[in-house]
């Protein structure tokens, strides 16, 4: 344990300096991202309170702190996804269901390939422009049009 002399400042204090406040704005946003990235309350919980630990020291030297952390948040939603693909399946229970029609248009999303339910939640829940999104993405924003599109016909024949 290190004696922290009169007038120092723990060096655990120094590098969370400011991360309170961005986990203060951010963390509702970031949370609801990962939720439909997800399908899982617990998960998205999991999700975004694991990138604030990795980030968390980091976040005074970051320019967006924001972005950064959407950033994040979706790729480590896409890691997880991967792994869950990858990965044998079994049985779970069924979620409480509070409104059918929230359930439905949540299971159609978990439907999609990655890439499309990614850039239907980052335009239309982060409203994102398609420039970010492409950012975030890695690809054009032509691209990005393109996965949205098609995404939201595929919803729209999943729903009806």
């Amino acid at each position: 344990m290190k004696v922290v002399m009169a007038g120092e400042v723990p060096v655990s204090e120094v590098s969370w300096a400011g991360a309170d406040a961005v986990y203060t704005q951010a963390y509702r946003d970031l949370l609801r991202v990962a939720y439909v990235l997800t399908g899982s309350g617990q998960a998205a919980e999991d999700v975004v309170h694991d990138v604030f630990c990795r980030v968390g020291p980091r976040i005074a030297e970051l320019d967006n702190p924001a972005a950064y952390l959407r950033v994040a948040v979706v790729n480590q939603c896409r890691s997880i996804h991967r792994r869950i693909t990858r990965a044998p399946r079994p049985d779970r229970p069924a979620d409480i269901v509070l409104d059918t029609g929230l359930t439905e248009l949540r299971d159609a999303l978990q439907q999609l390939p990655a890439r499309q339910r990614t850039a239907i939640v980052l335009r239309y829940l982060c409203d994102l422009p398609e420039a970010e999104i492409a950012d975030i993405l890695d690809c054009r924003p032509t691209t990005v049009r393109t996965l949205v599109h098609r995404g939201l016909a595929d919803l729209r024949t999943r729903i009806s």
